[in-house]
């Protein structure tokens, strides 16, 4: 058994045992399902693919991917992708991620070099989970370039925070930063970890979409092979069949798309995460679409699975860039490769 496998039966079991669909509800809530994390942690799986060296349990970081991708695919109601985004920004930062969850601010960040360290300032808007996270982590910049700071969630939760929830039911926080850092929790670098934020950021919603979508159409096509009407099962009738084809079209084109990514982290390839956030993105409107219409009115009940899925898939479609906006950058690096490369721009991205 290689080792995508064993991560792969390994993880499936704990979601089954543990990610039930009363766990999510309380999750909605506002309670945080501890039990699942530990389990995924004392498991090594919530910092798969993150060398030791900064903190995590090494392997590759395919092996990150696909965990998020699994955790997606049920709902799990957990910071599996911001912790693993910190984790890696810490690897190219030479920090060490703190244990316990962590949450991830993309936003524009100041540090002012004071006596006691720094003093960090800016705004946080809709930070992912941030009640429930142990440190945030996010990049900040002053004169010497950007610095990567690791933040007590305590300390920012001290300040006048407005708490939220999305549409799926996830807790989410705005907050103004107004903390002093010691020089221990801020590491400067010459990578552009903003940069490396965003797209990994992108990155990691194109899997969990992937992942969500392909339970999507599993539970489409199982429900309707156990559907009567008029005496036969609907998976029947032809018009049903056509939408579940289409929906089995969508899913494969995204799968595909997730799939390249498991090569497009080291180093980050930006045209490859574009083209997976667009293509992905664009796929979730008419995939939620089917699966719902074949589901009917069932479908849209709050005690059905179905909605775990597609409520989130709303929510990470317009995170990091919606569909739009990536496809206005594949537009531009296919242009800016000049007309000469135009085929091998597109077939290097196949």
């Amino acid at each position: 058994m290689n080792q995508q496998q064993l991560i792969t039966d390994t993880i499936r079991r704990i979601l089954h045992d543990l990610c039930t669909k009363e766990m999510v509800d309380s999750a909605e809530q506002g309670r945080w399902p501890a039990a699942l994390w530990q389990t995924l942690e004392d498991n090594g799986l919530t910092l798969a693919g993150i060398s030791e060296a900064a903190g995590g349990t090494g392997g590759d970081l395919a092996d990150s991917l696909l965990i998020i991708r699994e955790a997606a695919s049920v709902g799990a109601p957990l910071p599996l992708a911001e912790t693993f985004m910190a984790g890696r920004l810490c690897e190219l930062a030479g920090a060490v991620l703190p244990a316990g969850p962590v949450t991830v601010a993309a936003g524009s960040f100041t540090l002012a070099a004071t006596d006691g360290g720094f003093q960090l300032s800016g705004e946080v808007r809709d930070l992912a989970f941030g009640q429930w996270c142990t440190t945030l982590v996010l990049v900040a910049g002053n004169a010497q370039g950007q610095h990567l700071c690791l933040v007590p969630m305590a300390d920012v939760l001290q300040a006048k925070a407005r708490t939220s929830t999305n549409m799926a039911g996830e807790p989410r926080l705005d907050v103004q930063l107004d903390l002093l850092l010691p020089e221990t929790a801020v590491f400067a670098s010459s990578e552009d970890l903003q940069h490396q934020l965003y797209l990994l950021g992108a990155a990691t919603r194109s899997v969990m979409m992937a992942g969500a979508m392909t339970a999507m159409l599993e539970l489409s096509v199982a429900y309707a092979m156990e559907r009567n009407q008029f005496g036969r099962p609907i998976s029947q009738f032809q018009a049903i069949q056509q939408q579940l084809a289409v929906l089995a079209g969508e899913v494969a084109a995204c799968q595909r798309a997730a799939d390249a990514l498991n090569t497009a982290l080291v180093p980050l390839n930006e045209l490859d995460i574009a083209i997976a956030k667009a293509r992905i993105g664009e796929a979730v409107g008419s995939a939620t679409d089917i699966a719902h219409q074949v589901h009917g009115a069932m479908g849209y009940t709050m005690e059905h699975t179905l909605n775990l899925r597609s409520r989130r898939l709303w929510c990470w479609r317009d995170e990091y860039g919606n569909d739009n906006h990536w496809q206005q950058l594949v537009g531009r690096l296919v242009v800016a490769a000049g007309a000469d490369k135009v085929w091998q721009t597109v077939t290097d991205a196949a």
